[in-house]
């Protein structure tokens, strides 16, 4: 039976072991489920990924942030994407949970003042 870090040695140098790839792949499909940068980097660290390869993805996973809020907004039907005004105490639940996923305090802010049928795009990203 061959040993097992030998066989793991040559599947990584033959490209079948990839951490970038896999870290950018899950990178990618935490920010469509809607979770933020820092939720994105605590996974890629819990699941072995070397901080090189985190750093090297970082400017990515933080340009994907403002889609990953407003996809995280959508599924939970918050800010713009609310049936109805929320409460404060319901915004104060609402920042809880966006800011568990892993969204910044402000981004989530910004997202949450928005009044339902409100255009994020219009609303929340004047560059």
């Amino acid at each position: 039976m061959p040993e097992v870090e030998g066989l793991a040695d040559r599947f990584a140098e033959l490209g079948y072991v990839n951490d970038r790839l896999y870290a950018e792949s899950k990178a990618g499909a935490m920010a469509r489920r809607g979770l933020g940068a820092r939720r994105v980097r605590e996974a890629l660290r819990f699941a072995g990924v070397e901080e090189a390869d985190t750093a090297a993805l970082a400017p990515a996973i933080e340009a994907e942030a403002r889609a990953s809020a407003l996809a995280f907004a959508r599924r939970k039907r918050i800010g713009p994407f609310a049936r109805e005004a929320a409460d404060r105490a319901l915004i104060e639940k609402q920042m809880a949970a966006m800011i568990r996923a892993g969204h910044a305090p402000s981004l989530a802010r910004a997202i949450l003042r928005m009044a339902p049928g409100d255009d994020p795009e219009a609303t929340l990203f004047d560059d």
